[in-house]
């Protein structure tokens, strides 16, 4: 198996027949031809099912290419690494946080390092929910830090923190709830719409979301700065991080309410995390030290 084949592999699944791959990568259609069937001779397997007009992958096709992506993804970084080194350009450390996990805890843990580690390049990505984890999965990152959404056996993890969740509306919108008590009334809350961060993963229940209430309007949004915005001019309700909205609170710009079995508040840990069997750089070795000696025992 060679490289050259995998990507005339790839480039057939990408474009849809065997001349498009040609014309794509620069080779001529034997040559494609030539690529796949060697494959398909070594491993004694069926690629691509060629009754149909044009190439449709089989079972087994559908696997291999699966991680003959992985594999020219990987050998990509390595020559991109080659060359870096090369000019005596370090790689950057590359890592993806949460949204809702950007606190004065994570930006101190990173301060340090970087105070440590000073010649240490950060290459740093947010996400949202699943999104977090499956950065890791598509080795778009070798270190993420967030909550506990999609954890498996797969991940090696260590609790860093914990952040305090809270509900909340604008004062405008308070005015306009029917109060039972102390409470608030899921019902009082169907016709304001429950804003959400939206996920960025597929096929994930409740677009990944889990404090929702099961009837509503619900509104999405791609980060928790445009959330808190819509939130303060009374566009919604919805659970915050309490260390984004600190100063509204204080200021009374944003009121928390406690809504009839709803879990209103909570302490949600945030976690670091990398894939076990995924091989560390030399910084994110150094950076996982360093953030495990600050942090409780590894699971």
């Amino acid at each position: 198996m060679k490289l050259d084949q995998l990507r005339a592999f790839i480039a057939v699944v990408e474009t849809g027949s065997f001349r498009s791959a040609a014309d794509a990568i620069h080779k001529t259609q034997p040559g494609i031809s030539a690529a796949v069937k060697t494959l398909e001779a070594q491993y004694g397997i069926l690629l691509f099912d060629r009754d149909s007009y044009r190439p449709t992958l089989t079972a087994e096709g559908h696997a291999f290419f699966q991680q003959s992506k992985k594999l020219i993804s990987q050998a990509q970084q390595l020559e991109n690494l080659g060359h870096d080194l090369a000019k005596g350009i370090e790689a950057p450390l590359h890592l993806c946080l949460s949204q809702m996990a950007v606190d004065n805890n994570c930006m101190m843990r990173i301060k340090a390092f970087q105070k440590q580690y000073p010649d240490t390049s950060l290459d740093i990505t947010t996400d949202h929910l699943y999104g977090v984890q499956e950065a890791l999965t598509k080795n778009q990152c070798e270190i993420a830090i967030g909550p506990r959404y999609g954890l498996d056996d797969r991940h090696a993890f260590i609790e860093l923190n914990k952040i305090s969740m809270v509900t909340v509306v604008s004062p405008e919108l308070l005015d306009t709830l029917n109060l039972s008590g102390s409470k608030v009334k899921q019902q009082s809350l169907y016709g304001i719409p429950q804003i959400l961060v939206t996920n960025t993963t597929a096929n994930s229940a409740e677009n990944g979301h889990r404090y929702i209430l099961p009837t509503g309007k619900r509104w999405y949004v791609n980060d928790f700065q445009t959330k808190k915005t819509m939130l303060m001019h009374g566009l919604g309700w919805a659970r915050m991080p309490k260390h984004i909205i600190h100063s509204e609170l204080e200021s009374g710009q944003l009121i928390p309410i406690d809504v009839e079995n709803f879990t209103s508040q909570s302490q949600l840990p945030i976690f670091m995390i990398r894939l076990r069997h995924q091989t560390q750089s030399y910084q994110a070795n150094l950076f996982w030290e360093m953030m495990k000696n600050l942090s409780p025992i590894e699971k």
